[in-house]
């Protein structure tokens, strides 16, 4: 049985794709993640499928994650989360990012090592049992140690 939670990976590393796949694939309450390599990508992928989450890399070329993150809420076709190693708890870009509309931020460096918690975010989000946060320090609060390792 396929699991019911829908995901889309835009990242332009091949590698994070892979390892974002292999973190979620294991889990039964999850689809197997599509995957887009930038963000036109994304776009097409998002126009045709519904997704309970996207998981979006912020340096990207061409249309980096922030327009992409822009497009996406404004057409509301998905919640994002931002996996980055741009998005640190405490960085200008985190903090962009959560204003425009991301729902939480994940550091991209923490992937694998913090794959449990990362699944356990993804989880949260889609449930709704996870509103969202205005800035890093609020996401800390709600999330705990899953925000103090983000």
């Amino acid at each position: 049985m396929l699991g019911a939670i829908r995901t889309l990976i835009v990242d332009d590393s091949s590698t994070l794709r892979a390892m974002l796949d292999v973190v979620i694939s294991d889990h039964r309450d999850f689809r197997p993640p599509e995957h887009a390599a930038d963000a036109l990508q994304a776009i097409e992928i998002l126009e045709e499928r519904l997704f309970d989450l996207v998981l979006l890399d912020i340096n990207m070329p061409g249309m980096d994650g922030l327009q992409l993150l822009d497009h996406i809420v404004s057409n509301e076709l998905a919640r994002v989360m931002i996996v980055s190693a741009s998005s640190v708890r405490g960085s200008e870009i985190r903090t962009d990012a959560l204003k425009r509309g991301a729902i939480a931020c994940f550091d991209k460096a923490n992937c694998i090592r913090e794959a449990d918690r990362l699944v356990e975010l993804v989880r949260k989000i889609v449930a709704g049992d996870y509103q969202g946060a205005s800035c890093s320090e609020n996401m800390d609060m709600a999330m705990g140690r899953v925000a103090e390792q983000a």
